[in-house]
């Protein structure tokens, strides 16, 4: 369910523009969902929202299901600050999108990889990510043995601000792609609220992605 300080992500339905805008939710009371003004997630600018728009809402739930529903604008009112209401169709109108969609995400997110076994820094970038685990990509001069432990430094670039994740991991695999060797890490006792912002970043990325037509 929808709860105070959860963020939105806003989908325009009356406009053939390639927009999304985030938010975030202010106050909720039965079928209305008060919001601060969206910021257009392109631009970084404050958008402005008229009465009777449509729109797709998208959040994640604390339980770090994402859900869909549909909205109309219905009016703006000034309470400690100014906020535009939605209008909330019930809990019977939530779509669950299914996690499997966007577990991992083809990505390039900045990451410092830290090996204290073989004594290495190295910084990189990722070739996938999940809430799980990712792929980085390694130097041709540096090898890492399987099984191998050691921690990450993250640079997750999340539509309300870079989130900064300090996780640790355990060496699965390591191949050849394309000329460039790729290290398959897993992420090991990783928080709650780590996990959340892996899943939020990987929800946020296919939502992009679809909407550049990378996935169906």
């Amino acid at each position: 369910m929808l709860k105070v300080g959860m963020s939105l992500t806003l989908e325009p339905l009356d406009n053939d523009a390639d927009e999304q805008y985030k938010c975030k939710v202010a106050d909720f009371e039965g079928d209305r969902i008060y919001i601060d003004y969206p910021i257009n997630t392109k631009t970084n600018r404050t958008t402005f929202l008229v009465n009777s728009m449509t729109l797709n809402v998208v959040y994640i739930s604390e339980n770090n299901v994402a859900y869909k529903f549909r909205t109309q604008v219905i009016g703006k009112v000034k309470k400690n600050i100014p906020l535009i209401i939605l209008h909330f169709p019930g809990a019977d109108h939530l779509e669950k999108i299914q996690r499997r969609q966007f577990v991992r995400i083809e990505t390039a997110v900045d990451v410092s990889v830290s090996l204290p076994q073989s004594k290495q820094l190295i910084p990189t970038i990722t070739e996938d990510i999940s809430a799980g685990g990712c792929a980085v990509l390694l130097p041709r001069n540096i090898k890492v043995d399987q099984n191998e432990e050691g921690e990450g430094l993250f640079v997750l670039p999340l539509q309300t601000g870079h989130v900064y994740l300090r996780l640790p991991f355990s060496v699965i695999r390591m191949w050849e792609s394309d000329g460039k060797n790729v290290a398959s890490l897993k992420f090991l006792d990783i928080s709650a609220k780590e996990k959340q912002s892996l899943l939020r970043f990987c929800f946020e990325r296919q939502l992009e992605h679809r909407k550049k037509g990378l996935l169906s």
